[in-house]
């Protein structure tokens, strides 16, 4: 009788430190990248990010920093009117141009519908139009022109880590009140050629509607090879409650069903095109007098080995302040880190922009984090600059060529700028010490 009750004792313990590590084991480490600030974008090649901030008349306004958050400017353009929104939304993988979707001046006479400030915030699509905007703002371009009414607008676009594509949802339908499917809206999802030039333009090759049916239609990457694209749909449930995520060959039509859950959005591709990033509702505790929040995860391209990767929305964890928080659309800084906008109240964009790093495994901790890097400009003639993103201690740097040859050793710490002017043209490759398998390609001119 003895040995009995100590062994239940023993599985009781082992049984209750199991349950408590299970909570507060976890896969991700969040800080706050800026407060204030939602719809975060990276660019690689000019270690800049753009975002979204309101003024103090509410219109939603674009603002660059780099990386770290310093050094922030505003972004605009003389002929855009300063009471509207404009939002960024993607850069060019090359960093000298930002698509960004910018509200109409002109308020147009409807029937049926008075407009509003709010129909055009970002997220909400009305009355907007793609425009693309160089980094320095001395020159923009409209790329399309939709009719000036409820009905029409863009949301949520795409660009290919080549800059040969560019894809985004357009409004086809005004939202429609009390209609589970149409609550958001009708969109079509359309993928078009960038041609670079004096006079950049885009020229639509694809538009795809799921089942030729009235729904909502968000999508959120295109994947490494140009081949697919991720979003979320209502096509087949018709709920905009019940949003699962596909992919679409954009040369088969085929679409791909990868979520089961009832919520969830923006799937975004890592760098590698293997994993998919995205927002769910799935397990999220719902904090009293709250709705629903969502928490990022993990899966594989092909929607199998889900693993949650943020713990915002569990009662008591580390990451919670046990109230709701809605994970957003990301920014991959590599493959294991990305900057992504965290929604604290569920309506409008009020929230801040996260750093979040993906650990290897449950329960690492920060100590035992790789060290990861950015770099910038590139292509470049001589200098470079070096910035770690999650540690300030000094690293060794190894300069490779495309052959593989060692070319150059360098300590560097936080930000350091190493010469690379005696290095012959061509393509080259960094990687640390430390993180070797973490690699950058860069091009001397």
């Amino acid at each position: 009788m003895k040995t009995n009750l100590r062994n239940r004792i023993i599985l009781f313990t082992l049984l209750l430190l199991t349950s408590m590590f299970s909570v507060h084991a976890q896969s991700s480490i969040i800080t706050v990248w800026k407060d204030s600030v939602i719809g975060a974008i990276w660019n690689d090649s000019t270690n800049t990010v753009a975002y979204g901030r309101k003024d103090v008349n509410g219109y939603y306004k674009i603002f660059l920093s780099d990386s770290l958050g310093n050094n922030e400017q505003p972004l605009t353009y003389p002929g855009w009117d300063p009471n509207r929104h404009q939002w960024a939304e993607e850069w060019h993988p090359s960093g000298n141009y930002l698509f960004c979707y910018v509200e109409k001046t002109a308020y147009a006479s409807e029937a049926g519908h008075t407009r509003i400030p709010d129909d055009a915030m970002p997220g909400y699509g009305g009355y907007t139009d793609i425009w693309l905007i160089k980094r320095d703002g001395s020159q923009a371009w409209q790329l399309t022109n939709y009719p000036n009414n409820y009905d029409n607008g863009v949301i949520h676009g795409a660009m290919s880590q080549d800059g040969s594509l560019f894809a985004w949802s357009q409004r086809i339908q005004a939202p429609v009140p009390f209609d589970f499917n149409l609550a958001a809206g009708a969109y079509v999802m359309n993928v078009a050629q960038f041609i670079d030039g004096p006079t950049p333009t885009i020229n639509i090759i694809h538009t795809f509607q799921p089942g030729a049916l009235l729904a909502a239609n968000e999508l959120e990457s295109i994947s490494p090879d140009n081949n697919t694209l991720s979003f979320y749909s209502t096509y087949e449930t018709q709920n905009i409650f019940n949003t699962p995520i596909y992919t679409i060959d954009m040369n088969t039509e085929v679409i791909t069903q990868l979520t089961t859950e009832s919520f969830a959005q923006a799937p975004t591709y890592t760098p590698d095109g293997s994993k998919f990033v995205y927002m769910t509702g799935k397990d999220c505790d719902i904090f009293p007098f709250e709705i629903q929040g969502a928490d990022w995860w993990l899966m594989n391209n092909d929607g199998s080995n889900k693993l949650r990767i943020s713990r915002m929305n569990i009662t008591n964890d580390p990451q919670s302040v046990n109230h709701y928080r809605l994970a957003g659309s990301i920014s991959f800084m590599s493959n294991t880190s990305f900057l992504g906008g965290v929604m604290t109240q569920p309506l409008g964009l009020t929230g801040y922009t996260a750093k979040v790093q993906i650990l290897p495994t449950i329960g690492i901790g920060p100590e035992e984090i790789l060290t990861e890097f950015s770099m910038y400009p590139n292509p470049t003639y001589e200098k470079l600059t070096i910035q770690l993103q999650n540690n300030s201690q000094e690293e060794l740097l190894q300069i490779y060529n495309s052959t593989g040859t060692l070319m150059k050793e360098v300590m560097v710490d936080e930000i350091s700028e190493i010469d690379i002017s005696y290095l012959p043209r061509g393509i080259y490759f960094l990687n640390l010490k430390t993180n070797p398998e973490h690699s950058r390609k860069f091009i001397k001119q």
